[in-house]
């Protein structure tokens, strides 16, 4: 998931055509909302379209210290948080808060996060229980005890273990089972001898070591310990899957009874391991079962005294941010190199965010209520019902699929459910206890009220008007199993919304990332799921087979973009985000060109045409700059291009750009129409 919703001004369906009843006037409506002072002039559009929107922007902006990335999405986030910050700070100074209610339970938690005295002086005294349990741990069965106990405290290590929909039967909650155990960012960084890799390891063992010299360990036994820890999670690296074998949906779905868990790994009794973690099933979703053979013939090779290790620091790490100031500056230390941020984020900042995290709805209540007016959520909830009845005229034009998959794919669009804005029901936060002078024991507090919430859905039909982000959030997601799209709050402003904002502002913008989210039922991944969101068959092999022929042209383009130094977009494991934005550019502008101003040849706003401003209003929200340690880590483990690709990217696909800005065969966006991707 990342950068996708939609949104645009008040517009109404007719005939399944998008009309809007936004004013066009040169001089109203939209004047000045185009970001004209980052422009590069020097830089053709047919030859760089990011950087003729954005270059002198990115020329002349500094990221900040504490930051590992600047642009539009992290300075809207940045003003989120300062609006969450507005309203902490407001509760936190009212006296008498009625106990064990929405407003006590964030300012104190808030409170507890800014105690850093009192976080000081505790220093790691809050984790000596779960020190005590782990040194008392005597053999394998014990280990994993501790693994249980720790999983329903928010600590979970050693594999990955979550609830949700059984991909084959989505109305059916089920336990799912997954590799994990690594913190690294992905497989290849325990492997791999790039100079930059092994700068990243080398910072990840000098952390371990901070973290065990101060819980009290020698620097030289601390030492040792770091480097059996980086061991251990080789061992599970070595059964890892690659970011892009993760990709494939059918590869990573196994059903199996427990019995038949059991046989993979019969160091593991899964029948008491399953009661201790609280999940009552008799059947599992296992994602890599070669990943679980190999874990436990690593529990067996690898030293108890290694693993022991291994579980404290792992819980030193995952309560760091509540800890004293030397494991959290041992921490930024490994982040300084992985991330490239030069400074720590201001500690008001970290707190809001941990809020956000673990009392996201309480928060999110709060957060509506004085930033998100209900009339928003219907102008928006509109402007996604265009959208929809674009993409389907869409499919209906198609001159790749058959009728029988166009019907099929029609049927399943029509499906799509939308949630906007935030949750119809919040949850209930009433078992979580906050006390504003413990932060560790409000954190296992969040984190034992979600994992028993998540227990107690096993088994239990999908509720599919949950929500997996929070109101604030700048971001929205498409979830294949539910199939529906998700649009927080936190994105539906600039610059992807604007409330005075022209239609090809609008649509070159918010619309865009609806058409996104969209594109997502209907990517390499999504369009493996039907209406329902089970994962069946559903294509004619000819029409999937021309779907892979065009999916190939882009991995191939993408291959082809360098990101830093020699480091490459991955084609393979970029598909669906790839897919989802050229298919989301194409909605858009064809949404667009169904509204007045799509259609008036005529009219100027800023001296721009409709058409050169919705390409223009796409760029912007692309204007974005990342440290090249950060950029490193993303095109090795992230779904997503960087920047500036998903601006040229899909605009070399699109006809109208050419004809917008008359590309022509010597110009570098310029791709023959042989290898032009037209899929939605």
């Amino acid at each position: 998931m990342i950068a996708y919703s939609r949104i645009c001004l008040l517009t109404l369906v007719t005939g399944g055509l998008i009309f809007s009843s936004c004013k066009q006037s040169s001089e109203g409506q939209g004047a000045g909302l185009i970001d004209q002072a980052s422009m590069d002039t020097s830089v053709r559009p047919q030859d760089d379209f990011f950087n003729y929107a954005n270059g002198t922007w990115v020329k002349n902006t500094e990221i900040p210290a504490s930051q590992s990335s600047w642009g539009s999405f992290t300075t809207l986030a940045d003003e989120s948080l300062k609006n969450i910050r507005a309203l902490l700070d407001s509760l936190s100074q009212e006296k008498g808060l009625t106990k064990n209610t929405t407003p006590q339970r964030v300012a104190d938690f808030y409170t507890s996060l800014m105690d850093s005295a009192g976080i000081e002086a505790k220093g790691l005294t809050p984790l000596k229980a779960d020190f005590d349990r782990i040194n008392a741990v005597k053999d394998v069965p014990g280990l994993l005890d501790e693994v249980a106990k720790e999983y329903t405290e928010g600590n979970g290590e050693l594999f990955g273990l979550s609830v949700g929909a059984d991909d084959k039967n989505s109305m059916e909650n089920v336990v799912h089972l997954s590799q994990g155990g690594t913190e690294l960012p992905s497989k290849d960084y325990y492997f791999k001898q790039d100079s930059s890799i092994k700068k990243v390891r080398d910072a990840y063992v000098a952390y371990i070591t901070k973290a065990f010299v101060i819980s009290g360990a020698t620097p030289t036994a601390a030492y040792k310990m770091a480097t059996e820890v980086l061991a251990a999670e080789t061992e599970l690296a070595k059964v890892s899957k690659d970011p892009v074998a993760l990709r494939d949906p059918e590869a990573n779905y196994h059903k199996l009874t427990v019995g038949e868990l059991n046989k993979l790994t019969p160091g593991i009794n899964w029948v008491d391991l399953l009661a201790k973690l609280q999940m009552k099933t008799d059947t599992l979703i296992v994602g890599q079962p070669e990943f679980f053979t190999g874990l436990d013939k690593a529990l067996k090779a690898v030293p108890l005294e290694q693993w022991k290790s291994y579980l404290i620091f792992h819980d030193i790490d995952n309560y760091a941010a509540v800890l004293n100031n030397d494991v959290v500056e041992a921490q930024f230390a490994y982040a300084k190199v992985l991330t490239g941020a030069k400074e720590q984020r201001p500690r008001w900042k970290r707190a809001a965010s941990m809020v956000d995290r673990n009392l996201g709805d309480d928060l999110g209540q709060l957060y509506v209520k004085k930033y998100f007016p209900p009339e928003a959520k219907a102008r928006i909830s509109a402007q996604v019902d265009n959208m929809l009845a674009t993409y389907g005229q869409r499919i209906q034009q198609l001159d790749w699929m058959s009728d029988s998959t166009k019907k099929k794919a029609l049927v399943k669009l029509h499906a799509i459910a939308k949630k906007v804005g935030y949750p119809d029901t919040w949850k209930d936060y009433a078992t979580v206890r906050i006390d504003k002078g413990d932060a560790v024991g409000n954190l296992k507090s969040c984190a034992q009220y979600e994992y028993q919430r998540n227990a107690k859905k096993v088994g239990k039909p999908v509720d599919r008007s949950e929500w997996f982000m929070t109101p604030p959030t700048i971001n929205a997601y498409y979830d294949p199993t539910e199939n529906n799209i998700n649009f927080p709050a936190g994105i539906l402003q600039p610059p992807f919304f604007f409330a005075n904002g022209d239609d090809a502002l609008n649509y070159g913008a918010i619309g865009m990332v609806m058409g996104h989210e969209m594109t997502h039922g209907f990517d390499d991944q999504g369009r493996l799921y039907d209406e329902n969101g089970n994962l069946r068959s559903w294509w004619s092999s000819e029409d999937s087979a021309r779907f892979v022929q065009k999916a190939n042209l882009i991995i191939k383009q993408y291959d082809g973009y360098v990101a830093v130094d020699t480091f490459h977009v991955h084609g393979n494991l970029t598909l669906g985000e790839n897919i989802a934005d050229i298919g989301g550019i194409a909605i858009a502008y064809a949404a667009f060109k169904n509204t007045a101003e799509g259609k008036d040849t005529t009219l100027r706003i800023d001296g721009l045409t409709p058409d050169q401003r919705f390409f223009r209003a796409y760029a912007q929200v692309w204007k974005i700059k990342i440290r090249p340690e950060r950029l490193k880590v993303q095109v090795m483990t992230n779904p997503h291009s960087p920047a500036p690709f998903r601006v040229n990217g899909p605009l070399s696909n699109l006809d109208a750009f050419y004809q917008t800005y008359d590309v022509k065969p010597t110009d570098q966006m310029y791709r023959p129409d042989s290898i032009r991707v037209k899929i939605w």
